[in-house]
């Protein structure tokens, strides 16, 4: 159990506790999402139905959890908001979706899209670490060649998003900033494809996040991975301007990825910069790509701070809904990512250990998993492909269903021995991640 969490049996439990765990599987329960503050009675009365005792955790909790643990009365209030209700108000009302332009299909079977995918990001990863290599050098950087990347992520993305998912989460340990704007700009595209926007919309929030973190290679490298202190703080979000002036050089750019770059790190209360805009004053490209930066640098951060797995990074997403970024944005977000991406570890019902390999759209709960470790966590010879979504059972004909996600450092995986068995060609795949 996690240092911050405390067991709490079910009716000691209180309006703004943070409930991070359930005694039952959340696939059981009519909750939408894996932790969550409890912010009114009927979540309570929810909670006393489907649990005995919930884990709280103490650090996310708006109420003081350690001196509650053995009061009985439900007197106390609820949590005050950061935010006044005259700014959620305002918030809420001006922030609007653009209207869907495209419904897009999977075209394009998952083994068929990864091999093609993985040749693709080989030249698009030899391409940016190139681009970045000449920004140190002599502060230039070819849009077009940015632009090109794009595309071709797109082109992968509009087939099966699965694909690059896949690709994105087993290249994750590498932290190079071209690797980061790679992961970036295919969650921003896989979000775009899910809102419905145009190719030429998913095409320049692949530019822009591509292009996102050429600033920061101007500034010291310590200040990447620490900027604690207001000075620092400052100091590190002059990659925006930093940025925006390499931009203004390369006369073809294009208007909206200028719009995009100049504003992806604002957010949605204010509080954000580099001009603390608020709401729908953020142009709407530039909250989509801000999303998918922020879920980036949640499960792959630059900084100190510890990694979230995927599932924690969505959790806590939907804990900011209404604050840092638009409610329906982030409700969309994790119905384009899924609250198991592709890519994520996890633990069965029935104990063993798998690894999500594709989210069917309209069964994002139930996807498909490459089981790697057998119930008695014996390592599997050949990974077996559960389809969730066929209701599979145990030996003793209960569901299988999945129990949590857990961190990829938790069990010893192979990752390049996993790919090969699933998709083959893993030695062309994995050879190129090591370019620097």
């Amino acid at each position: 159990m996690h240092l911050t969490t405390q067991e709490i049996p079910v009716q000691n439990l209180e309006i703004g506790m943070y409930v991070s765990r359930l005694d039952v599987p959340w696939v059981q329960t009519p909750f939408p999402i894996q932790g969550f503050h409890i912010s009114k009675q009927e979540e309570l009365d929810l909670l006393a139905h489907y649990c005995n005792k919930v884990y709280v955790d103490r650090f996310l909790s708006k109420v003081d959890v350690k001196s509650r643990l053995f009061l009985t009365p439900k007197n106390v209030e609820d949590a005050v908001d950061e935010l006044d209700a005259k700014t959620v108000r305002l918030i809420n009302e001006k922030a609007r979706f653009k209207p869907r332009i495209e419904n897009y299909l999977i075209t394009t079977k998952l083994k068929k899209e990864v091999r093609a995918a993985a040749q693709m990001y080989q030249q698009v990863t030899a391409q940016m670490s190139a681009l970045y290599r000449c920004m140190m050098q002599n502060g230039y950087v070819n849009i077009n060649e940015v632009r090109s990347a794009s595309n071709q992520m797109v082109k992968s993305i509009v087939n099966n998003p699965n694909a690059l998912a896949w690709l994105c989460r087993i290249s994750a340990d590498n932290e190079a900033l071209y690797q980061q704007a790679i992961r970036s700009a295919i969650w921003g595209i896989i979000f775009a494809r899910h809102l419905g926007l145009s190719r030429h919309d998913l095409r320049d929030i692949g530019t822009a996040l591509l292009l996102a973190p050429i600033g920061k290679c101007k500034l010291p490298k310590e200040l990447l991975y620490s900027h604690e202190s207001s000075e620092e703080l400052q100091q590190y979000q002059e990659h925006i301007s930093l940025t925006m002036e390499e931009t203004e050089k390369m006369f073809s750019s294009s208007h909206q990825v200028n719009y995009i770059l100049s504003a992806y790190c604002e957010r949605n209360n204010g509080t954000g910069y580099p001009r603390k805009l608020v709401g729908n004053r953020i142009p709407f490209l530039a909250r989509v790509a801000g999303l998918a930066d922020y879920y980036e640098q949640l499960i792959n951060p630059q900084s100190s701070r510890e990694a979230l797995t995927p599932v924690e990074a969505i959790s806590h997403l939907y804990s900011l809904r209404g604050s840092l970024f638009q409610a329906e944005l982030i409700e969309q977000f994790i119905q384009a990512i899924g609250i198991y991406p592709t890519g994520s570890l996890v633990k069965l019902t029935d104990n063993s250990i798998g690894v999500v390999v594709e989210q069917p759209e309209k069964s994002r709960l139930r996807p498909r998993v490459a089981l790697v470790k057998d119930n008695m966590n014996m390592n599997l010879e050949k990974p077996k492909v559960l389809n969730l979504a066929k209701d599979p059972t145990d030996e003793y004909g209960i569901p299988v269903q999945i129990d949590k996600s857990l961190r990829s450092t938790s069990v010893d995986i192979n990752a390049e021995e996993l790919h090969e068995k699933l998709f083959g060609n893993a030695n062309s795949w994995f050879s190129f991640l090591n370019i620097q």
